[in-house]
């Protein structure tokens, strides 16, 4: 039988004074140190200790940029820190090498310690590294055997009062590729948002014929109206100091379309911006931000920040001004100025991250499910559970009603 969100765990100190009954704090430590030793667990608290392994280890694993060194390493620096997050990176080695890199940090809100991926509010996917045979090097992950895997993991961490998973993709792998994620597995409860996520073909001619002629028609049209409008150039960033001007420039407008509809943002916060700035200005050897402009006579009319990684192209940030040309729809057409960069590149997956948007429905048929996991592991966390889980079912329920959604978008306008 598999965990839920609704079960509560047992809490790792409980376990340690039924295993290591009359025993002393530091006999049980090293009791549970032992155990986890026992099934190949290594618990990292500094980013600094696991980074020799975690490099190594995310040049072949499945998962997402979201989960690198470099991202997580650089968002706790600028945000992770100054929320009180401690790194618990759990690692876990079959046949001595690797099967899977969790990255875990317990964070103090509210009087409670919670045991939450790292990344916060700057990755829209959480869940771990694994390697690509990972199923096959571990029997039942999907069920009883990654359950009792987890239980074991959990003994190895520092005391926790709240499991919060959040945002996790049901799996890491691609369309053409799944790998299922286990800890989505530990959970049945969905999370608010679907993720929209699709396979590339080889030439953009093939990926166009997904749409109906009128439709093909009427892109064509657009284009031919915005470049005799004037010169039409659509670029990326080619150096770390043109990506760091592009990404201000980019965040600064979306913070403020954002803002026009009632919505705070992390793209408001010095903190967050400081991350996205570190991150644009990654040596050409480790980039993740690919960042690109669409503009008329030099006028902006859309940017976009994304990443690839391992053959998958991730859409993260879109924006667009709305009073240059709305006709044309410049953002949809930047859009397809992308899929057509990405599909010339040769990748084969593109990825419109979390989040509804109508036009994700028509790039992607099926959108992929995300889980949450939300348990307590102490009483009070029982309690911070039942009304955690309550506030995301209500906001399920109002972003799955058009209607409700519609009215929460006229309230947040108005007060905006």
């Amino acid at each position: 039988m598999s965990i839920s969100s609704e079960e509560t765990f047992e809490q790792p100190a409980a376990f340690a004074r039924r295993g290591a009954r009359g025993t002393t704090a530091r006999f049980r430590a090293g009791y549970e140190a032992r155990l986890a030793h026992a099934a190949g667990i290594t618990l990292y608290e500094s980013f600094e200790a696991a980074e020799p392994v975690w490099r190594a280890f995310e040049a072949h694993a499945a998962g997402t940029a979201f989960q690198s060194f470099d991202w997580l390493s650089i968002w706790h620096r600028h945000v992770g820190k100054r929320l009180g997050i401690e790194p618990a990176i759990a690692v876990v080695t079959r046949v001595g090498e690797p099967a899977m890199l969790a990255p875990l940090g317990i964070e103090r809100r509210f009087g409670l310690k919670r045991l939450v991926w790292l990344g916060g509010r700057m990755a829209d996917y959480k869940g771990p590294l694994l390697a690509r045979d990972f199923e096959a090097r571990f029997d039942d992950v999907s069920g009883d055997g990654f359950a009792a895997l987890w239980r074991q993991i959990r003994r190895a961490l520092p005391r926790h009062d709240l499991v919060m998973l959040d945002s996790q993709p049901v799996s890491l792998g691609t369309p053409s590729a799944p790998l299922g994620n286990p800890f989505a597995a530990l959970s049945s409860s969905p999370a608010p948002d679907a993720a929209y996520v699709f396979g590339l073909p080889s030439s953009f001619e093939e990926f166009s014929q997904r749409y109906r002629p009128e439709t093909r028609r009427i892109d064509r049209s657009k284009f031919r109206k915005l470049e005799a409008a004037g010169d039409v150039t659509f670029r990326f960033a080619e150096t770390a100091e043109e990506r760091i001007a592009m990404t201000e420039d980019i965040l600064s407008r979306k913070a403020a379309q954002l803002a026009a509809q009632g919505i705070s943002s992390i793209f408001e916060d010095a903190d967050y911006l400081a991350a996205w700035h570190d991150l644009a200005a990654l040596p050409e050897a480790r980039k993740l931000l690919e960042v690109a402009e669409l503009r008329l006579d030099g006028e902006f009319l859309s940017g976009s920040i994304g990443h690839v990684w391992r053959g998958r192209s991730t859409l993260m940030v879109h924006t667009y001004d709305p009073e240059m040309l709305p006709k044309l729809s410049p953002g949809r057409l930047h859009l397809l100025k992308l899929l057509q960069s990405s599909i010339e590149a040769g990748i084969d997956t593109y990825d419109l991250s979390v989040g509804y948007a109508a036009y994700k429905e028509s790039f992607c048929d099926t959108p992929m499910e995300m889980r949450n996991t939300i348990a307590g592991t102490s009483l009070a966390g029982m309690g911070a559970a039942v009304a955690m889980r309550t506030g995301l079912a209500a906001k399920r329920r109002i972003k799955s009603d058009p209607r409700l959604m519609k009215l929460v978008q006229k309230v947040r306008a108005r007060l905006a």
